[in-house]
């Protein structure tokens, strides 16, 4: 068992920082938060807010006790959560979308292509 242990006490909060993804027209979601957070030297960060129509996406989901995959286009995300890492070079985690609409669809998004100024709002602990 070590006897010193190298440790620090800090006594102010930290501030998370906020990073705000803006996507073009066609955007792939996913490859766009890697480099987004890659480009920021984020190496960790939440999703906290969303706006704007998902494009084209899929996403998977319990409908019932049925898991089924369902596919939607130009619909607009109301509310998103999730948590992503980088590491190693890849993009770890899941954004977890909740749609507009008559029959609402809640589910983790496999994959999806944004509309013309969709944007998603991540927070981050700076280094």
């Amino acid at each position: 068992m070590p006897k010193n242990i190298d440790s620090v006490l800090i006594k102010e909060p930290i501030k998370k920082k906020l990073l705000t993804l803006e996507f073009d027209e066609g955007d792939d979601l996913m490859s766009c938060i890697k480099d987004g957070l890659s480009q920021n030297e984020v190496r960790e960060a939440d999703v906290v807010d969303v706006d704007g129509v998902l494009s084209t996406a899929t996403v998977n989901a319990m409908e019932g006790s049925k898991f089924k995959k369902i596919d939607f286009s130009n619909t607009k995300i109301l509310r998103a959560s999730g948590h992503f890492k980088l590491g190693g070079g890849d993009l770890w985690g899941a954004l977890h979308v909740f749609t507009q609409g008559r029959k609402p669809i809640s589910g983790t998004l496999v994959r999806g292509k944004a509309s013309q100024g969709f944007k998603l709002k991540l927070s981050f602990l700076p280094k």
